[in-house]
């Protein structure tokens, strides 16, 4: 296996990022440093990044339907309710991928491959991810030609990639959109600026996975092929 798969691999970070580490000489295999990404190793051997070594873990991949009120990361001391509380600790350290704020819910895929989460992070990639956001107000086609233009809010440029009306009631639509990037509570920032509440926010699809019929909670896990052939 090429070094800087190993390190991706090991959930330390994305290999284009490990190439970087090595050819700064913070990689050493068998206690010798080496500058070459593209080197060889075997599971045999002892590899650290910035001193501390590592191990190749059984790659994990998850797909999970968070619940409205969960926080998804990792880690939170201050959260009432994390999402790893959800998945079993025998799968070992896993990392969420694109993140949903605590009021949203839907799709999110947890893994300990780090080469995926900079696929799937990666906005060079354009990953497509599928919301459907019930607002307060009028839809109309003006709405969508506003959400596809985009609009600044706090230096960033928010928009979708695509939009359209899935249902409508007197006061309140549902709308179907698509984002290939993901700023910090994107679309409820974009819906707000353009007048429109937020009243629910799910994501039903990251590249060509969908959430189906997975229930909020629950969990399954998929394979390495299944993964990496649907989320492009």
């Amino acid at each position: 296996m090429k070094l800087n798969l190993f390190i991706s691999r090991s959930g330390v970070c994305s290999r284009r990022d490990a190439a970087e580490f090595v050819k700064e000489g913070k990689v050493s295999v068998n206690g010798k440093v080496v500058r070459e990404p593209w080197a060889d190793v075997t599971e045999a051997d002892s590899v650290t990044v910035g001193g501390k070594k590592l191990n190749t873990e059984k790659q994990v991949y998850i797909l999970f339907n968070k619940p409205r009120g969960v926080t998804s990361t990792s880690e939170d001391k201050f959260a009432e309710k994390i999402i790893m509380e959800y998945i079993p600790r025998s799968f070992g350290r896993l990392y969420p991928i694109g993140r949903l704020d605590k009021p949203s819910r839907g799709l999110m895929i947890l893994t300990n491959d780090g080469e995926l989460c900079h696929r799937l992070s990666h906005p060079k990639y354009e990953v497509e991810k599928e919301y459907m956001v019930t607002v307060g107000g009028e839809a109309d086609e003006a709405l969508l030609k506003k959400l596809k233009k985009g609009v600044e809010d706090e230096g960033d440029i928010l928009k979708v990639k695509s939009a359209d009306i899935y249902k409508s009631w007197p006061g309140r639509a549902q709308i179907r959109v698509v984002v290939c990037e993901g700023k910090k509570r994107h679309l409820r920032r974009l819906f707000d600026r353009l007048g429109h509440k937020v009243f629910d926010l799910i994501r039903v699809r990251i590249g060509r996975i969908r959430l189906g019929d997975l229930k909020e909670g629950r969990f399954r896990v998929v394979d390495r092929k299944f993964i990496y052939s649907t989320c492009s």
